[in-house]
Parts: structure tokens; sequence; C-alpha cells
């Protein structure tokens, strides 16, 4: 199962010619995460009120058309690999009509902040992620 968030292609979301700044894509995957976690009853602002942190420790990009302003881009996202420490998010973007417009990639690892150690995934945010683990 994949969760699925929209977004609008907005001028600051561009470059000159109108097309989106490449840096800005793993944003809109965030904020899909971020949409997901809310939609399961956790928020990033309460798992970050735990002392823990989700930092990345790989994050990739694959483009295959371009995103322009005006455009409706959907997002999907989906659990690719879920461990005691660690997840991995993979993101499908696309076009209202379905175009594949790129591919995405992230890795997370759950660290104690004040620590800076790698820690488990608490209970809610491990349950919230099983629910869009791929096949």
């Amino acid at each position: 199962m994949a969760f699925e968030h929209q977004r609008r292609i907005r001028f600051q979301d561009a470059d000159p010619a109108g097309i989106v700044f490449f840096g800005h894509v793993l944003g809109f995957c965030h904020e899909a995460y971020e949409d997901l976690l809310r939609s399961e009853g956790v928020p990033i602002e309460k798992l970050l009120e735990t002392g823990a942190g989700y930092p990345l420790r790989h994050a990739e990009v694959d483009f295959t058309a371009p995103m322009r302003v005006g455009m409706l881009v959907r997002i999907s996202v989906h659990v690719s690999k879920l461990s005691e420490r660690s997840f991995h998010l993979g993101f499908a973007l696309r076009d209202e009509a379905g175009l594949a417009l790129a591919q995405a990639s992230t890795v997370h690892i759950c660290v104690d902040r004040a620590a800076m150690r790698a820690m488990a995934l608490p209970a809610g945010l491990r349950a919230a992620l099983a629910k869009y683990v791929s096949a």
C-alpha cells in the first residue's frame, strides 16, 4: 500500500526556465512523508518531543520528465524497508495523467538527539510505517 500526497508546483519552486529546481524535489518528498505520519496520528512534532531525531543517511532522485510551475504532482510514498533503527522510503512523483516525473528514495535512521546515537524506532512510528511496507 502507498500513501498519496498532492502538491502544486509554485513559482518559488522553479528556476528561471519555469522548471523545478532539483534540490526542491527532496523537500516535496519530505512533505509527503510528514503528511503520511500526520495521517497516521504521529505528526513529526510529536515524534521530536520524545528526544529522537530521524536524520537522512542516504537520499537519491532520478528524474524522468520536467516538473513545471502550475503542475499538480502526485507523490506516492511507500516503505521499502523497516528495521529496528531505520527505515527506507520510496517516492514516485507523477503528473495528473500518471506520467512519471521522478523516483526518489531516502534512508532515515533513528537517533537519540542528546547522545547522537542510534536507537530503536518508537512503537507508534513503527506501527504507522508498517502499514505502508511494499511487498
